[in-house]
């Protein structure tokens, strides 16, 4: 074979090679392109972290969502936004109708637990710590009719005895 056809074979098989490696690289564009967004998840209202005897638990570690139990239009909103200016985590909203809570409760599976008797001293009163699990996030309050409104509390209190608590996803 004479220089000039093996120049000419070569240029052939590179510019072969090359247009392989351009539709190579065209599909694979394609297909990224062609796929759909990530889908963008909402946060956790809340995360659970682990806290100790002796730990100090703090208003702004612990979320809080409140239920109307009674008939007052805007009433758990207004406890919410009340909450959140002392500083706890805003939760989730929620209306349940129940005649028998006149003023406030809080429902907790686990019982008096530091984050419960923090969020107690609100509330005002005697309030009524519920073993009830609650579809809501963290700390779960229930507002009836007669709730006299979010109070100054305690900013801290110390745990008594190891558990979790519901915090805002950036402490977690």
């Amino acid at each position: 074979m004479n220089e000039r056809v093996l120049g000419y074979v070569r240029t052939a098989v590179t510019l072969g090679v090359l247009a392989l490696l351009l539709a190579f690289a065209v599909t694979r564009g394609l297909d990224a392109v062609s796929e759909p967004f990530p889908e963008n998840e909402d946060p956790p209202v809340c995360v659970d972290s682990a806290v100790s005897k002796g730990d100090v638990l703090r208003v702004g570690g612990i979320t809080v969502s409140v239920i109307n139990a009674g008939t007052k239009n805007g009433l758990a909103r207004q406890t919410l936004d009340d909450l959140e200016e002392q500083g706890f985590a805003g939760g989730e909203l929620a209306n349940q109708a129940d005649p028998d809570i006149l003023s406030a409760q809080i429902w907790s599976p686990g019982g008096r637990t530091a984050a419960v008797r923090l969020v107690a001293t609100y509330l005002g009163g005697r309030v009524k710590v519920v073993d009830r699990q609650s579809s809501t996030a963290g700390i779960t309050v229930v507002v009836g009719d007669r709730f006299p409104g979010v109070r100054k509390g305690r900013f801290q209190v110390k745990v008594t005895k190891d558990g979790t608590v519901c915090g805002p996803a950036s402490l977690g």
